[in-house]
C-alpha cells in the first residue's frame, strides 16, 4: 500500500487535458481520502467477486475498483476500495465480477494497509456507459474529434468521415419494424487481386479498435483473468460492456468472423470492415452497411496512419465523448423536427438521382441490390443519427453530411457498375426487367410507388398519396387511377386494406 506522503506525491500530479487511467485513479482515490469512518456514502466502480487479504469471517468481502478490469493492469496506483456484504445488504440488478456497480453504505476501517472499507446497504448494477458519462466534463468537441481523426487517418475523406461516424453508433429509427440495435457498419470494397489499399485501411482499422479500451472490443469470451501483484491475488471478470457499442475489425483481412459479421448484421456490433473482394451490387454486406464504400484503385491515395499516439492518448476522451452523445440522441424519428425534413429531402434526392442516371440507379436500387431502397432509406436515417452524435444535434448539417455521403456512395457504385463485364450487367438488367412492368408509363408509375413505399416504415403506401404524387409528375387523373389497377390485377402490389397499398417483393 502507498504510504501517505506518497500518494500525496500522486494526487497532486499536475492535470492536462488526457483523461488518463492514473488521472481517473487518483480521482477515485481521492474521493476515499475524503470519506471519515462513520460516513454514509455512495461510490461507483467495477465490483471484482474476490476475497481481499486479511478479510475478518463476518461477512462476505469483495473490491470495488475504480478503474475498469482492462485498466487494472497497467496503471501503478490501486485504487481499490472494500465492500463489506451481510444479510441486510439489498442486490438490485446482475451483479457480476467486472459490473459496473454502485455502492451504497457505510464507510469503516479496514485492518489491511491504509485500505478502506463500505458496510454496504445496497448495490446496484449500472450500465457500462455510465462510468464514462461521470467524466462528461472530459468530452470532446465535434471540431476535436473530426481532427482527432482526420490527424491520425490519412485518406479519402469519405473514408475518414465513415469511421468517424462510425464510432458513435447509429441512433435506431424510432419507426423501424426491424429491431435492428445501435451498431453500425462501414464496409469498403475492393478488387480481387488489388488489395494493397484495403490492406492499409484494414491496418488503420486495427490501430484504431487496439486503441480503444479492450470493454468496447467485440470479442468471443465472456469472462477473462486479472492478476494483480497490490493484493496479490488474480480475479475472474466478465466484460461490463453488454450494449452494442462495441467494435469490430477482422484479425485476419481473409478470413472475418462469421459470429462478428452475426452480430454487425444485426446491428448489435460496431464493424469497422475493409475487406478484399469485388464489389457486388447484390453483396450481403454492401446492402447492409451504412457507408458501403469501394476503394477504387488509380483514384484514390493509399491511406495510412498518421499520429496514433494522439488518439490513445485521448482514447478515454472519446470513450467519454460517445456515451454522452449516446445519451443525447438514443434513437431519431422519421416524422419529427429534421427527420420529417430529411424524410422529404430523400425522396427528392431519389427522383433526382434517377433522372440523372436512368435503368443504372435502378440497378443499384432493386430489392436486395446495395441501395435497396427500403434497407438505404433506414440505413440513411441511422447514418443521420450517427452524424447528430457526432455535431452534438441533429440539424440541417447533419442533414446534407448524410445526403453527401450518399452521394459517394452512389458515385462509388456507378463506376462499379462501369467497370461490370457485359454478361454480369445484362443478368442484373433481366433480373431488374422481372420487378417492373414492360409499358413504360408503368414503370414509371411503380418507381414512384417504390419511392413512396421506401419511406414508409411498414411499406404501405396510400392510395390517395399515390395518386396525388403521379398527378404532381404530371400524369392526368384519369390514367393515374387506371395504372393503380393495373398494378394491383398486374401482381405489381396489392391492397392489405382498402385504400392501402403494399408491393410485391
Amino acid at each position: 500500500m502507498f504510504e501517505d506522503l506518497e500518494l500525496l506525491s500522486l494526487l497532486r500530479k499536475p492535470s492536462d487535458r488526457a483523461l488518463t487511467p492514473e488521472r481517473r485513479a487518483r480521482d477515485f482515490l481521492m474521493t476515499l481520502r475524503e470519506l471519515r469512518t462513520g460516513e454514509e456514502a455512495e461510490l461507483r466502480g467495477f465490483l471484482l467477486l474476490r476475497r481481499p487479504p486479511n478479510a475478518p469471517d463476518d461477512g462476505v468481502y469483495y473490491v470495488l475498483s475504480g478503474l475498469p478490469p482492462s485498466e487494472l493492469k497497467s496503471t501503478r496506483l490501486k485504487p481499490y476500495l472494500v465492500v463489506k456484504v451481510t444479510e441486510k445488504t439489498r442486490l438490485k440488478g446482475r451483479i457480476r465480477s467486472g459490473a459496473y456497480t454502485e455502492v451504497s453504505g457505510v464507510i469503516q476501517p479496514y485492518p489491511w494497509g491504509t485500505i478502506k472499507m463500505i458496510e454496504a446497504l445496497k448495490i446496484r448494477a449500472r450500465d457500462y456507459g455510465d462510468y464514462w458519462l461521470e467524466y462528461r466534463n472530459f468530452a470532446l468537441s465535434p471540431r476535436e474529434v473530426q481532427s482527432l481523426i482526420e490527424d491520425t487517418v490519412y485518406a479519402e475523406k469519405s473514408f475518414q468521415r465513415g469511421i468517424l461516424y462510425s464510432i458513435y453508433g447509429s441512433a435506431p429509427l424510432l419507426e423501424s419494424v426491424t429491431g435492428w440495435g445501435e451498431g453500425s457498419e462501414f464496409s469498403v470494397f475492393g478488387e480481387r487481386g488489388k488489395e494493397s489499399g484495403i490492406k492499409d485501411l484494414w491496418r488503420v482499422a486495427r490501430s484504431i479498435l487496439l486503441s480503444l479500451p479492450e470493454e468496447v472490443r467485440l470479442k468471443k469470451g465472456k469472462r477473462s483473468a486479472i492478476e494483480d501483484d497490490f493484493f496479490g491475488l488474480d480475479f475472474t471478470v466478465f466484460n461490463p460492456m453488454q450494449g452494442d457499442i462495441r467494435y469490430y475489425v477482422p484479425g485476419n483481412l481473409l478470413r472475418p468472423s462469421r459470429w462478428a459479421l452475426s452480430l454487425i448484421s444485426r446491428k448489435k456490433a460496431i464493424g469497422l470492415l475493409p475487406l478484399p473482394e469485388k464489389a457486388d451490387v447484390t453483396s450481403a454486406l454492401s446492402k447492409n452497411a451504412e457507408t458501403p464504400l469501394v476503394f477504387i484503385p488509380g483514384e484514390d491515395e493509399r491511406p495510412y496512419l498518421e499520429r496514433s499516439y494522439e488518439l490513445r492518448e485521448l482514447s478515454p476522451n472519446l470513450m467519454a465523448t460517445v456515451f454522452l452523445e449516446r445519451e443525447r440522441i438514443g434513437v431519431i424519428s422519421a416524422f419529427h423536427g429534421e427527420g420529417e425534413k430529411f424524410r422529404r429531402r430523400f425522396e427528392r434526392w431519389l427522383e433526382r438521382k434517377r433522372n440523372e442516371y436512368g435503368w443504372k440507379f435502378d440497378l443499384l436500387t432493386i430489392p436486395g441490390s446495395v441501395l435497396d431502397l427500403n434497407r438505404r432509406y433506414e440505413l440513411s436515417f441511422r447514418l443521420l443519427g450517427s452524424t447528430g452524435r457526432f455535431r452534438g444535434r441533429v440539424d440541417s448539417g447533419a442533414v446534407r453530411e448524410v445526403v453527401e455521403l450518399n452521394e459517394e456512395i452512389v458515385n462509388d457504385w456507378m463506376v462499379v457498375l462501369e467497370e461490370t463485364p457485359q454478361s454480369e450487367l445484362q443478368r442484373l438488367l433481366d433480373r431488374y426487367r422481372g420487378y417492373v412492368p414492360s409499358d413504360r408509363r408503368a414503370a414509371k408509375a411503380l418507381e414512384i410507388l417504390r419511392d413512396l413505399a421506401a419511406t414508409s416504415p411498414s411499406g404501405e403506401v396510400s392510395v390517395k398519396a399515390f395518386r396525388v404524387e403521379l398527378l404532381r409528375r404530371g400524369f392526368s387523373a384519369e390514367w393515374a387511377e387506371g395504372v393503380i389497377k393495373s398494378l394491383v390485377s398486374e401482381g405489381y402490389a396489392y391492397e392489405p386494406v382498402a385504400g392501402i397499398l403494399k408491393l410485391v417483393r
